[in-house]
This record gives C-alpha cells, sequence and structure tokens, in this order.
C-alpha cells in the first residue's frame, strides 16, 4: 500500500515537471547580439527586423498621406494661435474705447460774403486792430467738409470773441448746421458775454455753455439813419436835388433836420419784419415760443444764472473751462483738435510797400460741370476801384462766364445798395445775356435795393433771405454845392461862359429853376424805365407796381408777400436750383469768383487764426485812407458812409452830364 502511494507521488511529479508545447506557451524572440535564448520577463509583440543600408533609408522616408496629416495639422495650429490673438485683440479693444473725436473752432471778426481789399490805416495796425475781414462762405464750407468727416463726432464752436453777421448770413448758416445736425454729429457752443448775434449761433448748436460770470446782451434789432441837413448849413454847403419817388430815403438827411413820418412808419414795418427772423432763429433753436423770446429780448441784459433758468443757455462753468467742462459732458478719451495758428513772419519795409502794390482781383480757371458763384458787392459805379461795382471790369467778366463752357450754371450773388444808373444797365445786360445762354440764378445777401435790385430785373428766379433789404425802386440826381463856404474862406468863382447852363456843374450854386425842370424830365425817364423792366421782369402790372416803388423799401419776407422776390433761401438753394435746371446730378464743383488778391495777406504777418475755416483780408493798394475825423466816427457807429463820400465825390468831378443815382438808403445802419 505505502509502496503505491508513493508510486502515485512519482508519477504526479514527473507529470508536472513536462515543459508545455511550444505553441501553448507564448515565446520572446532572441535580441540581435544576445546569446540569451529567452527571459522570465514580460514579453512585448514582435517587432518587424530593422532594415539596412537603401532599405533603411526607404523604410524611414513619410509617405505622402504623412504629408498631408502634418500639414493639416500644422495649419489647423496656425488656425488656432489667429483665432487666439483675435479674441486677445478684441480683449484689448473692451479695454481700450476708440478715441471720440472732437473739433473746436473759433468764430470772431466781421463776416462778408466777398473778402476785398481795404486802405491801410496806419492807427489800426498801432492799436493791434487790423480791421480784418473773414469769408462767410469759407465758414460754410467748413461745416459742409466736417458734415462729412467721419473722424469727428462733436464740433465745438467758440463764440467767446466779438463778431459780426448780418441776418442773411445767419439764416444761411443756420441751414448748414442743420445739416452737421442731420448728419449725426453733437454740436456744442461756448459763450462768455454774449451779444444778439452769439446768441443766435449758439442757439444753431445741441447744447451752449455759458461761462458762469458772463451775460446775455439780447438787444432787438434797430435802425439808425444820419442826417446830415444841419451840419451842410453850418459848413455852408447845399444840396440840389432831383428824385422820382417820396420814399427816397437815400436824399432826405441832406434835405430835412429829421426823418419824415412816413418813411419812419415804412421803415419800422421792415424792421418788425427783420427783428421776427431774430427772435425765430433763437426760438426755433431753445425750444421756446416766439413770444417768450421776444419778451426776454425787450429786457435785454440777463446775468448767466438768469440765461440759464430763462434756458437760452444749457449749463454754466467757470472762465477758461470750456474744454474740460465740454470735456466730461462728451466722455473720456478725446481726440481734440485745435484751431491752427500761422507763425508771425517778419518783413521789411521794401516787402510790404511790394505786397501794397500787388494786383487785387484774379478771375482764375474752372474745371469742368462748374457751377460759379459770381459776387457783385459794393456800391454800382461807372468807374472805380476796391470796394465798388464798376461797369466796366465786372460786364468783362460776365462776359467770359457767358463764354465758358465749362460753367454750366452761375449764382449771381448781390450784396449792393445801388449806384449809377448807367453803370446798372449795362451790369443788367450783361447778365441778361448770360441767363439766355445757361441756368442763372439770383441770390440777394444783406442788401439788394435800388441800382442792386434793377440788375437783379433778368427774368429768372430771385431768391433772398428774411432780413435782406431790398426794393428802393426810385431815383435821383443831387449836386452838393458850397458857395457860401468859399465865401466864408475867402474864394470866388468867376465863370465865363455863353450861357448859364455851361456851368451847372460849377462848385459855387445849386440847380437853377429850369436845370430843375430839365433835370426831372431825365430822372423820370429813368424811373419809367425801372418801372418797366421790373413789370416786366416780375410780372406786376405798372399801375400796381408804382405802389411798391416811389423808393421804398422792403425786407425779403415783405418782398416775397409782394412778388418782389421769388423766394426765401440762399446761395445753396440757388445752387440746388441751378443743379436741376443743368440736370447735373452730383457730378458738379461749386467755385466763387472773383477770386480777391488783396497785397499783403495780415494772417502772414500777424498769425491767422483757423486757416481753414477763416480767411483774412489783406492791405488794400493805398497806405492811407483819405478819411476824415468826423467820417471815422461815423464809421465807428456802423453808419456807412460809402455814399456821402461818394456823392461829395461826384460832386468835385466835371461831368458832361448829370449822374441818375439808383441808391438805396446805404447811410441806414441795421443792428
Amino acid at each position: 500500500m505505502r509502496s503505491s502511494v508513493w508510486f502515485h507521488c512519482l508519477l504526479l511529479l514527473l507529470v508536472l515537471s513536462v515543459p508545455a508545447p511550444a505553441q501553448d506557451r507564448p515565446s520572446e524572440p532572441a535580441k540581435p547580439g544576445d546569446g540569451k535564448a529567452g527571459k522570465t520577463e514580460k514579453t512585448e509583440p514582435a517587432s518587424p527586423p530593422k532594415a539596412t543600408g537603401a532599405n533603411e533609408k526607404e523604410a524611414t522616408k513619410p509617405t505622402p498621406e504623412a504629408k498631408k496629416a502634418e500639414a493639416k495639422k500644422a495649419e489647423t495650429k496656425k488656425a488656432e494661435a489667429k483665432q487666439a490673438e483675435a479674441k486677445k485683440d478684441e480683449a484689448k479693444k473692451e479695454v481700450t474705447p476708440p478715441k471720440i473725436g472732437v473739433r473746436q473752432i473759433k468764430i470772431s471778426g466781421d463776416y462778408v460774403d466777398l473778402v476785398q481789399p481795404a486802405g491801410l490805416d496806419p492807427l489800426s495796425l498801432l492799436s493791434g486792430s487790423p480791421g480784418a475781414k473773414r469769408s462767410f462762405f469759407k465758414l460754410t464750407s467748413f461745416l459742409d467738409r466736417f458734415t462729412d468727416d467721419d473722424d469727428f463726432d462733436h464740433l465745438v464752436v467758440d463764440l467767446s470773441s466779438g463778431f459780426t453777421m448780418n441776418s442773411a448770413q445767419l439764416d444761411e448758416l443756420s441751414r448748414h448746421f442743420e445739416k452737421v445736425t442731420d448728419a449725426g454729429k453733437k454740436t456744442h457752443a461756448w459763450l462768455e458775454s454774449a451779444s444778439r448775434e452769439a446768441l443766435e449761433v449758439a442757439s444753431m448748436c445741441d447744447t451752449v455753455y455759458m461761462a458762469d460770470f458772463g451775460e446775455v446782451d439780447f438787444p432787438s434789432v434797430s435802425m439808425q439813419s444820419m442826417y446830415y441837413r444841419d451840419a451842410l448849413d453850418l459848413v455852408g454847403v447845399k444840396a440840389s436835388v432831383v428824385r422820382a419817388g417820396d420814399f427816397k430815403g437815400a436824399v432826405e438827411p441832406y434835405l430835412h433836420e429829421r426823418m419824415s413820418d412816413h418813411l419812419r412808419q415804412h421803415y419800422l414795418a421792415m424792421l418788425t419784419t427783420i427783428n421776427d427772423a431774430a427772435v425765430d432763429r433763437i426760438a426755433k433753436g431753445r425750444g421756446l415760443k416766439t413770444a417768450d423770446v421776444r419778451q426776454l429780448q425787450s429786457q435785454r441784459m440777463w446775468l448767466a444764472k438768469e440765461a440759464l433758468a430763462k434756458g437760452l443757455v444749457d449749463k454754466l462753468a467757470p472762465y477758461g473751462a470750456m474744454q474740460k467742462a465740454i470735456g466730461d459732458d462728451i466722455g473720456e478719451n478725446l481726440n481734440w483738435v485745435t484751431p491752427k495758428k500761422a507763425a508771425k513772419k517778419d518783413v521789411s519795409f521794401f516787402q510790404l510797400m511790394g505786397e501794397l502794390m500787388a494786383g487785387n482781383n484774379s478771375n482764375g480757371s474752372v474745371q469742368d460741370n462748374t457751377i460759379v458763384v459770381l459776387h457783385l458787392s459794393g456800391t454800382i459805379v461807372d468807374e472805380g476801384g476796391a470796394g465798388s461795382i464798376a461797369a466796366g471790369p465786372t460786364v468783362e467778366r460776365i462776359q467770359k462766364l457767358t463764354d465758358e463752357d465749362r460753367v454750366k450754371g452761375v449764382v449771381v450773388r448781390i450784396n449792393s445798395p445801388g449806384g449809377s444808373a448807367t453803370a446798372s444797365e449795362a451790369i443788367r445786360q450783361a447778365l441778361k445775356k448770360l441767363a439766355e445762354k445757361k441756368p442763372t440764378v439770383i441770390s440777394m445777401g444783406d442788401v439788394a435795393a435800388s441800382g442792386g435790385y434793377w440788375i437783379s430785373c433778368i427774368g429768372t428766379p430771385i431768391y433772398a433771405e428774411r432780413g435782406t433789404v431790398t426794393g428802393s425802386i426810385g431815383v435821383f440826381a443831387m449836386k452838393l454845392s458850397g458857395g457860401a463856404l468859399m465865401r466864408r474862406i475867402g474864394l470866388h468863382t468867376e465863370n465865363i461862359q455863353l450861357d448859364e447852363s455851361a456851368s451847372l456843374f460849377s462848385l459855387d450854386r445849386g440847380f437853377t429853376e429850369d436845370e430843375t425842370t430839365a433835370m426831372q424830365k431825365s430822372i423820370d425817364s429813368v424811373y419809367g424805365r425801372f418801372l418797366k423792366l421790373v413789370s416786366g421782369a416780375r410780372k406786376i402790372p405798372v399801375e400796381k407796381l408804382r405802389t411798391l416803388a416811389g423808393g421804398r423799401v422792403w425786407s425779403g419776407s415783405q418782398a416775397v408777400r409782394r412778388k418782389l422776390v421769388d423766394q426765401i433761401g440762399g446761395v445753396d438753394d440757388c445752387i440746388q436750383h441751378i443743379v436741376k435746371k443743368a440736370n447735373l446730378g452730383d457730378q458738379y464743383k461749386v467755385t466763387h469768383r472773383p477770386i480777391t488778391k488783396s497785397g499783403l495777406d495780415l494772417s502772414s504777418l500777424l498769425g491767422g487764426e483757423d486757416e481753414d475755416i477763416i480767411s483774412i483780408d489783406g492791405l488794400g493798394s493805398r497806405l492811407l485812407q483819405a478819411n476824415s475825423v468826423t467820417l471815422r466816427l461815423l464809421r465807428t457807429q456802423g453808419l456807412n458812409t460809402d455814399t456821402l463820400q461818394l456823392l461829395i465825390n461826384d460832386s468835385l468831378e466835371t461831368h458832361q452830364k448829370p449822374t441818375a443815382w439808383l441808391m438805396g438808403p446805404s447811410s441806414l445802419s441795421v443792428r
């Protein structure tokens, strides 16, 4: 029993010691250079044998599929990097907002439609006041450019300095500010001591700021006329007058000591309509009732805090804090652009004299599809220089525009109280030929009266602003004689003549009765022609026209109601009329003529502020202006003494025949 047990144990031990079959046990491949058959460690799957030589190079070369995979992987990484960079940039933008563009301009000086040469007054240079003029249409052109400028969202208008603009200009300026607002841009005005004009311009802006120590001086429009009769009697000068029209205010100052009642009432009615335009501009801009504004105007003076309470301004700020006050309201990160200032230059005496003697006018060249704004500014004379509308050069300029094919239309901008009847007719004839060949429109500025209205009668549309002074359809002839003055200073004239009429223009006597009768026929003839011209151009019967003529002056608003003017509007409205008439679409350019080159430009010496907006006129070709102390004093009161000087000069000249004047009341000052 024991032997069998041992036998079974031995047999079991032998069975367990026998190795397993090869296919049932995983084998480990032999490693190169290793003589060991195998290891008892964990085995790895078999790998193909490595190639050597050429076979090895062939084996390591990447396949086309692998190349594509690698390229795709690189592109993916590049795209991911770009996305990451874009996210970083966006994050930066969120942290740093874009700058807000703010453009600042300063309105100051005397604004005129056409900057013309002016005589140099040395005293004005010594006092630091060169009497510079500003180009109104450069200001409006700047506003139009600003409207389309995407770099700026805000316009700041500094009105802290004194300036003058007439009623017609203020109406036109308001329409340009409306364009800025319609373009989505914000406008801000800064006031310190505000005049009526400053308040009107400020009211065109979205927000009005005022210095807390400032005030508003807001007077109603007034008129002033200087009467010379007593002064003429005092010095021994007599005015001999022949006229057509009882309302001819141009001659009353030489005939009467006081204004006649009927003329005063007529002026008062016109004045009311001009003031209504000023009140309306403020009421419209400030969102107030016209009656309330008129009530404020009647009290005239308002402190800053009172102006704020009454709604004339929006906010108060300390003096000198314009940029801070407005900038704080606009926001942070501002790109604030202020007016440029030209550097002062040194100039020698000889250079000064050379510039003074330089020419003053240039017509320049025009491009295709051009609309020309032709400025006729000043008194209309047969012969004359700077500041007047001389018949010869003006007719020549009009003829060139008529013959120039590149000029597709003309806006005739008139600022004139009138003048010589013969010169007016010569200019009217030239304008009529121009209108027959190409679209022509009349634009009346501050004043287009008497001769200024005569040259408008060419049968084309007439535009005027509400405050334009026009009409004055009347004629007169006048001679100033100084016989009494000559006797007082011991002068005596001996006339050697065949008959008395030969001394018609002698300085020592006035018109005789026979001469007055003969001249009245001549004046009545000119007046009759005036009525026929207006009747034909405006389609108004002569008999009805007589009630509108006789020397009566009208505001633009009154003239529209009486059919003397077609409609209220400015230069821009006239341009659009021509664009439609000539079918120009958007393909046109606008240029102003004449281009005035007035010798020495004061801005080149004294430094011109905001050169892209403001043009400072230069010095004229005369070194000294022959104004007496009296005339200078009158000018400081705002009175236009051009007519007085013209009539005095005319009386001193030798004539072949009397001058028939188509002259409005230019001695009348509207302010």
